[in-house]
Formats: C-alpha cells, sequence, structure tokens
C-alpha cells in the first residue's frame, strides 16, 4: 500500500499559485515520496514535471513510493545539479519550484544555480522559493555555532538540542535573499517570512524534536 506524505505549510502555498493549464515544471529538490510532484501532477493534469535530486537515497526513496500513483507517468526523476550546467533549452519551464534546497548552496553555487534558473524559466514564468531564514532559532544559541565560513557564507551547527545532528546551510535575511534575486533578473512578485515545523529526515519521520518552529523566507519571482 502507497503512502501518503501529508503536504507542509509551505507546499500548499506554492499549489496555489499553480494554474490548472501550467505544462511544464521543474522541481528542485525532489520532496519527501514525490508528495509535492505528485500534488502539482493533479492541479495542473496537463503538466510534464521534472524532479531533479543530488541525494541518490532520497530519489530512490521517491521512486519507490511514486510508483504506486499513476500521476507518476508524467513526473521524470533525476540526480541534477543546479549549481551546474542544466540539460534544458532556454525559456523551457512554466514554474520552478524549489522549497527548502537552494540554502545547501554556497555562496558562489548559488549565483550560478540563479543563472541557470533564470535561463531556463520561460519569460513571465514563475520560481517559488523556501529557503531558512537567519531568524532561526538555533543561531540565537552560540553553543549550536560550529562555524562560519565568510567566503561561502556557510554555517555548520548543530540542528538539535542534543547535538544530534549537524548541518551546513545558507542562512539569509529576506531582504539578502530578495536582492540576490533582482541581481539575477528577477522580478520580485511577493515575500514573505514564516514559521513551519520541519523534520529532520527526508522521509519525514523524525520530527524537529524542539517546541520551536523553523523560520523560512518565502519568495515568489518572475522572469
Amino acid at each position: 500500500m502507497e503512502k501518503v506524505f501529508k503536504s507542509s505549510k509551505s507546499e500548499k502555498r506554492a499549489l496555489k499559485l499553480l494554474d490548472k493549464n501550467t505544462k511544464k515544471i521543474l522541481s528542485i529538490g525532489i520532496s519527501t515520496g514525490g508528495s509535492a510532484e505528485l500534488n502539482i501532477a493533479r492541479k495542473c493534469p496537463q503538466a510534464q514535471i521534472v524532479a531533479t535530486t543530488i541525494d541518490e537515497k532520497g530519489l530512490q526513496f521517491s521512486n519507490a513510493q511514486l510508483k504506486n500513483f499513476k500521476e507518476a507517468e508524467r513526473i521524470v526523476t533525476k540526480i541534477e545539479d543546479v549549481s551546474k550546467k542544466m540539460p534544458y533549452g532556454d525559456n523551457t519551464f512554466d514554474f520552478i519550484y524549489a522549497r527548502l534546497v537552494l540554502h545547501y548552496l554556497t555562496k558562489q553555487q548559488l549565483e550560478k544555480a540563479l543563472n541557470e534558473i533564470y535561463r531556463v524559466l520561460k519569460s513571465g514564468g514563475k520560481l517559488f522559493i523556501v529557503a531558512r531564514n537567519n531568524k532561526e532559532w538555533e543561531l540565537t544559541k552560540p553553543e549550536f555555532i560550529i562555524s562560519y565560513n565568510e567566503k561561502t557564507n556557510m554555517t555548520t551547527y548543530y540542528e538539535q538540542w542534543k547535538y544530534e545532528v549537524i548541518r551546513t546551510r545558507q542562512f539569509l535575511s529576506t531582504q539578502q535573499l530578495q536582492e540576490i534575486l533582482i541581481s539575477h533578473g528577477f522580478k520580485i512578485e511577493r515575500c514573505k517570512e514564516y514559521k513551519e515545523y520541519l523534520y529532520t529526515d527526508y522521509e519525514r519521520t523524525n520530527k524537529n524534536k524542539s517546541s520551536k518552529p523553523n523560520y523560512l523566507t518565502e519568495v515568489v519571482v518572475t522572469k
């Protein structure tokens, strides 16, 4: 029996942006079990969806779940690094979905990724981004911080109170994220900060153990 993963707050917000007639969609960083991509396919019955990741294990897990759904016939999954040249022509996609993925890139990789995203996005197309904000509660605890690399803008830190998980990410303010997107030619359509409880593992089995939700920035831009 297939496992159905509950949509997150930010996933639902992305779905509301989609027109049912959208045809070409790129999802950067495939969601758990392909759940977001399945919901996108249901909302947009004509859409062809490409879902990418650099996580081999995550891809295998999602493929195992997707095979149980007929909508998966319109979802192509693959290993692909968004910070490198993507194998798509200019102006290919109507909508690009990037939830909780671009903050894993260094400052330099993010610059390259945004250049590629801009290239493959159609004129008038939308890019939906959700990233971890620099107001995250972990960053207020000096004992959580292991290191900060000024050149790459990456912070390495303990993600949970009991020092169980070490993560490395970029934490950007909402203003910084907007400025970076504008510098790459995107037009800001909307920007919002909000809190959402996240899971600490890809399979969504380990919910954030703290009593605090994570602080996110959501930006929607057009080309």
